[in-house]
């Protein structure tokens, strides 16, 4: 009696019009490849932005880190031999220099990006407190071990950072 009555008033719309056994067509599988390869979908969780988040960081810090060697100054080079071998004495350390900034930049990357990506969500906005709230959360714990004063010296630096960076970016 109630197949003659109509459709069941208990059961969602997408329910009622479930069949079973069709096989999807060739457009169907296409889309569901599409989306499943889709890197929007990757970059959307908080996951796989705090990821590039590090990836972006390392790869500045290698710059940075080679930068900021070349230009300091160098003291301790041996006039007296020869030029290659003053290339060498003066590059001495670099790779450790870019390696350590790349860890560092790498730490920063990947704890601003989660931290703000969970605020986004969270707060379910994407504005300048959110960049700044995530600023003031990377301070505190990249200044963790310098104690409660560095926390809070780190947390106001990096948060007043993150929010002029947001304004010129005009976010």
């Amino acid at each position: 009696d109630l197949l003659e009555d109509g459709p069941n008033p208990y059961m969602k719309e997408r329910y009622r019009l479930l069949t079973y056994g069709q096989r999807p067509t060739a457009e169907d599988l296409e889309m569901m490849r599409q989306m499943s390869l889709e890197p929007q979908r990757i970059v959307d969780g908080c996951t796989g932005r705090a990821m590039l988040g590090g990836v972006g960081g390392a790869v500045m810090g290698l710059l940075m880190g080679g930068f900021f060697h070349t230009m300091q100054p160098m003291n301790h080079i041996d006039t007296s031999l020869g030029t290659w071998e003053q290339i060498k004495q003066s590059y001495k350390g670099f790779g450790q220099a870019c390696s350590r900034m790349s860890r560092n930049f790498a730490k920063v990357g990947v704890v601003y990006a989660g931290v703000e990506c969970f605020l986004e969500r969270e707060r379910a906005s994407k504005d300048i407190q959110n960049a700044m709230y995530a600023g003031c959360v990377t301070g505190g714990i990249l200044g963790f071990q310098a104690g409660p004063s560095g926390m809070a010296f780190g947390c106001a630096g990096f948060a007043a950072f993150s929010g002029v960076i947001e304004l010129v970016m005009g976010h």
